[in-house]
């Protein structure tokens, strides 16, 4: 239920840890008590790091009720946090802990099952027998049964109720038949404490190793929090000191010397060096940098000292930024997700009516002892029933396919853009800065009118403030000439077409010649046609055309290979650009692309996009500039690299960090690896129920004599969880060329 009047509040965010989540049950069980609150806008349970996403009405009181919501489903709130590092950091803890108290149950159980179970050769009394089988059931599998007691106060049923029932209906049995032998037939005087040991043992067992290997599928982040920074060298006053990462302020001068890390983002004032930044692009060849040059937090400096000026603080690192960004992506769901977990509410209690029926079945028709047929049939049923496994199926293939993704300097924003990247058709790439590396550099000059160095100077004040890949070159060809920018005092971009100022008291207009020519400026077509090596960029001062600069940028030497194996991916590769199309097809032949839009405008970028959906296609947009960011936002799946503006990074569903763009195939294939690994772990977790419920209930017995007993079930049960967990951690990995 959603709060009516959503709209005269202000929202809030929390990450609750919650404790005692086992399976997919129980998400549905918090997921449904959270939304169920007023004034809840929307709620998302990560099963693996146990924590609670809830994004609602700031109003007072609201953070209790839903804390109080979850305690009353049954589950106890370790915090309240506002990020999942923390709310995962406590989890953790508690996680830690539970697992060391469930190695010490299943030592103590094994150690009381040895005597159990070879009670017949060591010749030990019935008595004897029911002593030891006490403290395994009640101390061994207590964490079963206090699940089920919280599980029948809130009048549900989960994992916990299946394990508990099946194994208290096994050591009553058991109890009944060593202290009221006589009642009951000579055949059916056959204790169960095989079943008994077996099922609190092997149950317990797979908890624990499931939760063993479920901490390794995120090992990416943790490697990326373990080995970020925690103080920086400070310069303040002269003096350098070294003080906590928290403590340095955007501005402030750091030093950073050979071997050590980078602790933020920053510029870099002084010092040459070259910085290995692969922990946040993939790229093991180290960088060069220099004075101007962006470093990055979590990156290791090599060579030489840096003195680099402060320009995020250490929170809003890139470092600190990927691993939020990550985290937050893990714990979202593709649609495929949401149908598990509306499977598995529904999942006990049908599991509790098959075992009950089937065991009443075998009460009337089964073979003598009857009562033993019935007692196996309810308690296998029981125990090989468990909705871990689809609980798990996809949140661990995420968490692992993301944290390789990372590894990869690959950042996707969320678990549904999985579902697109399966089933793209088309990718779409920008030119300059995507395909080419977005270092252009001026080669011919053509002087209409005046002076070269006044319509440069001119150009140099217009493309200032200017994010389009030719201003740069702009400035630094009017540097290397000595000369000074003209004192802007107005500026307006106009994104794929070019920037208006006033400067000197004159309107200057620098940008396409197609645009110069909507804006009235009389350009000399004749004079400029025979320019097809490079792009241009004209410059106007108040409506005449003082001339243009041809620039020329290099195509990305991993371009060719890139579109190749994307090709051979099964994806149609179009060059999309506002270029001219000389310009605009020599690139995409020395790409290997055979499709291609040029002289297009931002807003046509986004109409392709269009139009190629229209035909039924999916489609992905690869861009990296300010003018791409509509066409990255309208396509099914958005791909910025991050060395581009932060508006196309904010558009994207997928940032690539390594400027090598091959990274962009490994992202599709990983993508689409994480998406079959989902469904085969669904696959296997539907497909064991199916197959293995009927033989727990007897259905094999007719034909072959064969009773699935109680330990083997619960065997199997644990077996499942774990499986799902060794699937999804393939994807930790390296996998095929895609990712070489």
């Amino acid at each position: 239920m959603k709060s009516p009047a959503r709209g005269l509040f202000a929202q809030r965010k929390v990450v609750l840890p919650v404790k005692g989540m086992h399976c997919a049950s129980c998400v549905a069980k918090v997921e449904a008590a959270v939304g169920g609150v007023e004034g809840v806008r929307s709620v998302s349970v990560d099963l693996p790091s146990r924590t609670v996403d809830v994004s609602f009405d700031d109003k007072p009181g609201l953070d209790r009720m839903i804390r109080r919501a979850i305690e009353k489903a049954g589950y106890d709130v370790l915090g309240e946090t506002r990020t999942r590092t923390e709310a995962e950091a406590l989890s953790l803890h508690e996680q830690e802990e539970e697992q060391r108290v469930l190695m010490l149950r299943l030592q103590f159980s094994i150690l009381l099952a040895v005597p159990l179970l070879a009670a017949g050769w060591l010749d030990l009394s019935p008595y004897t027998a029911l002593l030891l089988a006490i403290p395994i059931q009640v101390w061994g599998g207590w964490h079963f049964h206090e699940g089920l007691v919280r599980s029948a106060v809130r009048g549900t049923a989960d994992m916990n109720t299946l394990v508990s029932l099946s194994s208290w209906a096994a050591f009553l049995y058991s109890a009944y038949v060593v202290i009221f032998p006589e009642t009951m037939p000579a055949a059916a005087r056959q204790p169960q404490w095989d079943a008994v040991a077996g099922l609190i043992i092997l149950v317990t067992f797979g908890r624990w190793l499931e939760a063993k290997t479920r901490g390794k599928t995120n090992e990416a982040v943790a490697k990326l929090m373990r080995i970020a920074p925690k103080t920086a060298r400070v310069v303040r006053d002269g003096k350098e000191q070294t003080i906590a990462l928290s403590e340095v302020r955007v501005g402030d001068v750091v030093r950073v010397r050979p071997g050590e890390q980078v602790g933020l983002d920053g510029e870099v004032v002084s010092g040459f060096s070259t910085v290995d930044e692969a922990l946040l692009t993939g790229e093991s060849l180290p960088v060069e940098k220099s004075p101007g040059s962006r470093v990055f937090g979590g990156t290791m400096n090599k060579t030489g000292a840096l003195e680099l000026r402060v320009a995020r603080p250490g929170s809003e690192s890139a470092l600190a930024r990927i691993v939020e960004a990550v985290r937050t992506s893990q714990a979202t769901k593709p649609q495929i997700q949401r149908f598990a977990d509306r499977a598995a509410a529904v999942f006990v209690p049908v599991v509790v009516l098959v075992a009950v029926s089937s065991a009443l079945l075998w009460s009337v028709y089964g073979r003598e002892p009857k009562i033993l047929m019935a007692l196996t049939a309810l308690v296998s049923v029981l125990a090989v029933a468990c909705p871990c496994a689809l609980g798990l199926a996809t949140p661990l293939a995420v968490i692992a396919g993301m944290g390789r993704a990372a590894e990869l300097g690959i950042f996707i924003r969320n678990a549904e853009v999985l579902e697109e990247a399966g089933l793209l058709d088309v990718i779409l790439f920008d030119k300059t800065g995507t395909l080419t590396q977005g270092k252009p550099k001026v080669v011919e000059t053509i002087v209409a009118k005046g002076e070269l160095d006044e319509m440069t100077r001119l150009a140099m004040g217009a493309e200032l403030r200017s994010e389009h890949p030719f201003a740069p070159a702009i400035i630094a060809f009017g540097h290397y000439r000595g000369l000074i920018p003209a004192d802007v005092e107005s500026f307006e971009a106009f994104p794929g077409r070019g920037v208006l100022v006033r400067a000197e008291a004159k309107t200057i207009r620098a940008g396409s010649l197609a645009w110069l020519k909507e804006e009235g400026c009389a350009v000399p077509q004749e004079r400029l046609g025979h320019h097809s090596a490079g792009s241009m960029l004209g410059v106007c001062a108040d409506g005449d055309f003082l001339g243009a600069f041809v620039l020329a940028d290099q195509l990305r030497p991993s371009a060719p290979e890139a579109v190749r194996r994307l090709v051979s991916l099964g994806l149609e590769v179009v060059l999309v650009s506002g270029d001219r199309n000389e310009v605009a097809y020599k690139v995409a032949e020395q790409a290997g692309i055979g499709r291609v839009f040029s002289e297009v405008l931002p807003e046509e970028k986004a109409s392709i996009v269009e139009r190629l959906q229209g035909e039924g296609k999916k489609v992905a947009m690869v861009g990296e500039g300010f003018n791409d960011a509509p066409a990255l936002s309208k396509a099914d799946i958005g791909i910025a690299l991050a060395s581009g503006t932060d508006i196309a990074i904010e558009a994207a569903d997928i940032t690539v960090m390594n400027p090598d763009l091959r990274a962009l195939v490994s992202a599709v294939a990983l993508s689409r690896r994480i998406r079959r690994v989902i469904r085969q772990n669904l696959f296997w977790a539907f497909a064991y129920n199916i197959v293995l419920i009927p033989v727990a209930a007897g259905a094999l017995f007719p034909f072959f004599g064969v009773m699935l007993k109680p330990e083997f079930a619960g065997g199997a049960m644990a077996l499942s969880s774990v499986s799902v967990a060794l699937n999804s951690l393939r994807l930790r990995r390296k996998h095929g060329p895609e990712e070489s």
